[in-house]
């Protein structure tokens, strides 16, 4: 290697001008400083071991995440951390230095069938879609329940959580309750949270009667419409997906 081709050499390695300088001193600061932080951690994004910064916030159920610099963080990714899933609901889409995204707790483990006719279940975020009213309405010298009994749900978005639209009934309760609540899907906005082909998706459901074909045992809406009984025998093992980010393999 010639004087020239050396000394351009150790030019480039400290980033060729001064931009560039200062990014790369940015870098070999954050890889040094970020493993000794008390905001470092190691997590499962999508099935893959990850080191990232995992920062607290006022809402316990919401964290900002900082990778690697370098590395990227996938919009709509599975999180596996502190015992708990993860839906990365935000992403930064400035990524020069590292990569900024919001993540929040899932708190149900949705299961439906799907056109192929298997079993689908995603980890997602369902909350109260009527934080300000009270589940009944008036009609006549009536009260009905479930008049305004509507809940908000996240999900990533997948080849199979697209497909979804109005009027899919899920069955949607804590797996504890002796009776299992029935929502049919009555707003898919798919729109508001994905970019370049992934993200969220947000779901308004509105509660819905059961059906004799729901199998509450396993919280799976029209079951028995794909899976009739069997005598002595009131579940069996339909066939599953395939691996997919979000998704499990392993029958419960």
């Amino acid at each position: 290697m010639s004087v020239w081709d050396s000394y351009r050499s150790r030019i480039n390695a400290h980033g060729g001008n001064k931009r560039g300088a200062a990014l790369q001193k940015e870098f070999r600061f954050l890889m040094e400083k970020i493993p000794g932080s008390l905001s470092y951690h190691n997590a499962v994004i999508d099935g893959e071991q990850r080191e990232l910064a995992i920062i607290d916030s006022d809402n316990l159920d919401t964290k900002t995440l900082c990778s690697m610099p370098g590395e990227d963080l996938p919009h709509g990714g599975l999180v596996e951390w502190m015992d708990n899933r993860w839906l990365i609901i935000e992403r930064d889409a400035n990524n020069e230095v590292y990569t900024k995204a919001k993540m929040r707790q899932c708190n149900y483990l949705l299961r439906w069938i799907a056109d192929d006719g298997s079993i689908v279940e995603r980890w997602c975020i369902v909350e109260d879609g009527t934080k300000y009213l009270t589940g009944e309405y008036s009609d006549n010298d009536f009260i009905i329940t479930r008049g305004d009994s509507r809940i908000a749900l996240i999900i990533a978005k997948d080849r199979y959580t697209i497909r979804l639209n109005r009027d899919d009934r899920f069955l949607i309760d804590d797996y504890a309750s002796p009776n299992v609540l029935a929502y049919r899907l009555t707003k898919p906005f798919k729109l508001g949270g994905g970019y370049d082909n992934r993200g969220i998706l947000s779901f308004v459901l509105q509660e819905c009667n059961t059906e004799d074909t729901d199998n509450f045992e396993l919280h799976i809406a029209n079951y028995y419409d794909h899976f009739p009984r069997k005598e002595n025998d009131c579940t069996q093992e339909p066939p599953m997906e395939d691996d997919e980010p979000g998704g499990k393999k392993v029958w419960i």
